[in-house]
């Protein structure tokens, strides 16, 4: 069964990883990966998460748009 946000907001590989690191850190929804963000911008992971092209603000403009698209209380085992 495919989600209403599908075709509007398909997480990229790096809010992916990102999204996985967020669950593995704690959160369970889409908001609480996002409030977490920062968290992630000043952690060492972020070579081993987002790899070498992508940038947290990029992973940030992304999330942004799932909040909008699919809400912050998406639990992130349905965008994984």
């Amino acid at each position: 069964m495919s989600n209403p946000w599908d075709e509007e907001f398909a997480p990229s590989t790096a809010a992916e990883n990102t999204l996985r690191w967020a669950r593995a850190m704690g959160a369970s929804t889409l908001g609480e990966a996002y409030d977490m963000l920062e968290q992630l911008e000043f952690s060492n992971d972020v070579p081993e998460v987002l790899g070498h092209d992508d940038t947290i603000e990029d992973v940030r403009e992304e999330l942004e748009i799932g909040i909008e698209t699919a809400g912050p209380d998406t639990l992130l085992t349905t965008l994984l």
